[in-house]
């Protein structure tokens, strides 16, 4: 496909003596400009898809796959029994029956709303008994609550320490209305790793719950459903929706993409975003190529027309001058691949050393919802923005080389 000559022209042309030549210089900036643009996409698109994935874990650890609701906020245990029986058993995995409800924690003179959830004791540790940072408990007794970490370091709290919790209901007194209170027990402090749940989560027991809020011991106010696969709740959600029609049921369904779709979106608009942007530094990298190449065929015009001269046609000075652009656009891609994939890997270490030289927090779990920096690497990302750099150095390098090939090796001559 090449003979030795080209060969022989394009090692030439690429690596040029210090003092011969301007390729070289451009050669290594144009290197350096795509590698940086490629490690950029891949380090950003890994962030990003760590960031997907680990607030998607998160929050389905937090929230059940699937929830029902009662539009009178009262779901009676035989219907719940009824909806388990009727329903596919293959389809999902457990079935916990809960009461929710907003209110708020006061310890002293300061207060913070929450979101209260009581369970029962045999279903309690779900998803929270391996989130207890503090001594594990099995159960939630009575007069004692359960809360996350950011909010115990908010209000100053411990295991051990009492508050008061108030929730939207009200007793009547000679006074008026008066909101119901209740003082509790720190019985354990959980930590999801999302401070938006650490900070307005708590739990109480069932029993509790009920007589805060006023209703009977068979009724709930949320069904929550866990299944195999929980990207694919959709479908178990058109069966329980189906189900609650057929059965003319007070009830709707709320899957944990519904709660979150807005985020979601969010999310995966950013990464699309940031992909279109970062693929910016690429062609601006290559830019440089053809700026490079045409700067280069001004400067070798001599040269070329000698290369006519002794026989080589239009196609071989084409061949010379792509492959000039491929190999530029081959180097930087491959080191840009190797360069994002190592800084990928060693993410949270690169950031741990950055904090403690700037002495700061950069990844502030309040802002970006996570504690750490996550990070995911999908080879097969990684794969299409290296062939994406390569396509575009390579249409960067046509022009130029086409510039070369069409060069009249009579005028040139004559004209040095």
């Amino acid at each position: 496909m090449f003979s030795k000559a080209e060969i022989l022209i394009i090692k030439r042309f690429l690596f040029s003596k210090k003092t011969e030549g301007y390729v070289s210089v451009f050669s290594w900036f144009s290197i350096i400009g795509i590698a940086l643009g490629v490690a950029a996409i891949i380090i950003v698109m890994s962030v990003m898809n760590g960031f997907r994935s680990n607030l998607t874990e998160r929050l389905i650890g937090v929230n059940s796959h699937l929830n029902i609701y009662s539009f009178n906020d009262e779901i009676k245990e035989e219907q719940i029994e009824e909806m388990k029986n009727k329903l596919n058993i293959k389809k999902y995995k457990k079935v916990f029956s809960s009461v929710e409800t907003q209110g708020l924690i006061i310890k002293d003179n300061t207060s913070n709303g929450v979101i209260i959830r009581g369970y029962k004791e045999i279903n309690f540790d779900h998803y929270l008994y391996d989130k207890i940072i503090t001594k594990k408990i099995s159960s939630i007794r009575f007069n004692k609550i359960i809360i996350g970490d950011a909010l115990a370091n908010k209000l100053n709290l411990k295991i051990g320490d009492k508050l008061k919790i108030a929730v939207p209901k009200t007793d009547k007194s000679l006074l008026g209305n008066i909101p119901r209170f209740k003082t509790l027990i720190i019985d354990g402090i959980f930590d999801f790793g999302m401070y938006e749940y650490d900070s307005n989560l708590v739990f109480i027991s069932i029993d509790l719950a009920r007589k805060l809020l006023l209703i009977e011991n068979n009724i709930f106010n949320r069904v929550e459903f866990y299944i195999e696969n929980p990207l694919l709740v959709g479908i178990f959600k058109d069966s329980i929706d189906q189900y609650i029609t057929n059965n003319s049921l007070d009830l709707y369904s709320l899957s944990w993409i519904d709660r979150n779709s807005s985020l979601m979106n969010a999310l995966k608009v950013e990464k699309n975003v940031m992909f279109l942007i970062l693929t910016l530094i690429i062609i601006v990298a290559s830019m440089n190529i053809i700026s490079g190449l045409i700067i280069f065929v001004k400067e070798k015009n001599k040269d070329i027309g000698i290369l006519k001269t002794l026989g080589f046609n239009n196609f071989s000075i084409l061949k010379i001058f792509c492959v000039i652009g491929f190999v530029i656009g081959l180097i930087g891609s491959i080191s840009g691949t190797i360069i994002g994939i190592m800084i990928t890997e060693n993410l949270n270490y690169i950031q741990a050393i950055l904090e403690n030289l700037l002495d700061t927090q950069l990844f502030s779990e309040e802002v970006y919802f996570l504690s750490t920096l996550p990070s995911d690497i999908k080879y097969q990302e990684v794969l299409f923005v290296f062939l994406i750099s390569i396509t575009i150095t390579i249409l960067s390098t046509i022009f130029p080389a086409i510039r070369a090939s069409n060069i009249d090796p009579i005028d040139t001559l004559k004209n040095e």
